[in-house]
């Protein structure tokens, strides 16, 4: 599987909440780089602390928290940038944005995320400390 083809299988497996095979594209290493000044913002360090973050959005918006592939995945070597659209809904606030998501990838494997927010002031006020 080339890596474009490993992002747009992660991307289906996280739209379909499968936990086990989102986590099969990660290794133990795998760092995920999330922006910003929000309580999810940060460096987190394998799957166990993605997934907590990634649990604690769907908990702070009531499993209403969505990104989807919003245009043509770009690859450049291990690197593949996937332009992002994400949505969600908390209390009387939501989140209706764009933003590039780019992995890196190692032997078939996502080794480092870094994302990015179209309005990263929004996505701060929308997330909170």
């Amino acid at each position: 599987m080339e890596a474009k083809e490993i992002v747009a299988a992660y991307f289906a497996a996280l739209a379909k909440g499968e936990t086990e095979k989102v986590l099969s594209f990660f290794t133990p290493e795998t760092k995920w780089s999330q922006p910003g000044n929000n309580k999810f913002s940060g460096l987190k360090n394998g799957p166990d602390e993605i997934f907590k973050m990634i649990g604690g959005m769907m908990s702070d918006t009531s499993g209403t928290m969505a990104v989807r592939i919003n245009g043509s995945l770009m690859e450049s070597g291990s690197l593949v940038a996937a332009p992002v659209w994400f949505t969600g809904n908390k209390e009387t606030k939501n989140i209706n944005m764009s933003g590039i998501d780019l992995f890196e990838l190692k032997d078939g494997k996502i080794v480092h995320v870094w994302t990015f927010s179209d309005d990263q002031d929004g996505e701060n006020e929308f997330w909170g400390k």
